[in-house]
């Protein structure tokens, strides 16, 4: 009865994620012409694309280095190479499949061949989640603030400054007293909740390590980088379509159509990173030609490197999943 329950939950989360993608291509195609989109992507600067492409790729590197010194506060030391394929990896299979799949081969099945506790990986993959989400806040609050030419309510631009200062503090308060809520849940780890309570402690313990002043304060550092060389890619894109675009307003473009990744849909994130890029380049002033080619381009842009590289990475390193198998097979009970 409860696998037919969740294979009943999978299927409702997986409609409803087709649902949304669909609406989100009906209400582009309402507002754009066909023969338009493909005429401005007929006259995109090709050039532009591969400098874009070139700035995704600095920013995956620091990604990369980013995981690679979070699982090393909180554990064993792991270097760039031995990071870069399972990350990769798990891009690619996000991007392929539903309900960001990838996030949970990162945090339980690569981390055994990579010899890293699935709880360091796992607390890993929650700072970054958490640290990016306040990037992102942060980045859509100055784009709001800085292009006066955006017809966006000042409650949008207010409620932007808001969250980014409230999830700020928040998220701070949160990575400082981690041990000591660890240190909680341990206390009261007992009867039939011993187990999560011992699991949720672990993954505090996790967090806790790797909020260590000094490792936190480069995480920040990486991160605001990574969004940076992001950012770039939707430049460089922008300035490809031949919109007058500015590097304040490629950071507001991204920040809307990375935030609406966090939209159910169907995998690759196709309608509402389509429908948010759309948007925002209607509010920076482009066209709706140059929006629905903008929004074609930069999705190309952004999921089909990542998910070429990632495949590779998979083909090149067979036993991440080869190992996780193993074990799996290992802790079996035998009759």
């Amino acid at each position: 009865m409860d696998a037919a329950a969740s294979d009943q939950r999978s299927w409702w989360k997986h409609a409803i994620g087709a649902l949304i993608t669909v609406l989100c291509v009906v209400v582009i195609a309402r507002q754009v012409n066909l023969a338009d989109v493909l005429a401005a992507i007929a006259h995109f600067q090709w050039p532009c694309l591969a400098a874009g492409i070139g700035m995704l790729a600095f920013g995956y590197s620091l990604r990369i280095v980013r995981w690679s010194m979070l699982l090393g506060a909180g554990g064993p030391a792991v270097t760039f190479g031995n990071c870069a394929a399972p990350f990769l990896g798990s891009i690619a299979l996000n991007n392929v499949l539903p309900l960001r799949v990838g996030d949970l081969v990162r945090a339980f099945v690569f981390p055994v061949a990579m010899g890293v506790p699935k709880t360091t990986a796992t607390s890993s993959l929650v700072m970054e989640r958490l640290i990016d989400l306040m990037t992102l806040l942060c980045c859509l609050a100055i784009g709001l603030f800085a292009i006066r030419t955006a017809t966006v309510p000042p409650m949008l631009s207010e409620s932007a400054v808001t969250l980014a200062l409230v999830g700020g503090v928040a998220l701070t308060l949160g990575f400082l007293l981690s041990g000591m809520l660890a240190r909680q849940l341990e206390a009261r780890a007992s009867g039939k909740l011993a187990a999560p309570l011992r699991a949720m402690a672990a993954l505090l313990h996790g967090v806790q390590a790797m909020s260590r002043p000094r490792v936190l304060a480069a995480t920040l550092l990486l991160s605001m980088l990574i969004w940076v060389g992001e950012s770039g890619m939707f430049y460089f894109i922008m300035r490809g379509l031949g919109l007058d675009a500015t590097p304040v307003m490629a950071l507001l473009v991204m920040a809307i159509a990375t935030l609406s990744t966090l939209v159910p849909s169907s995998p690759g994130y196709v309608g509402p990173f389509h429908l948010a890029a759309f948007t925002a380049i209607g509010l920076v002033g482009g066209t709706a030609a140059q929006a629905g080619s903008y929004a074609v381009l930069s999705h190309l842009a952004l999921w089909l490197p990542t998910t070429l590289a990632g495949a590779l990475a998979i083909v090149s390193r067979p036993e991440l999943f080869r190992a996780a198998r193993r074990a799996a097979t290992t802790a079996m009970p035998t009759n």
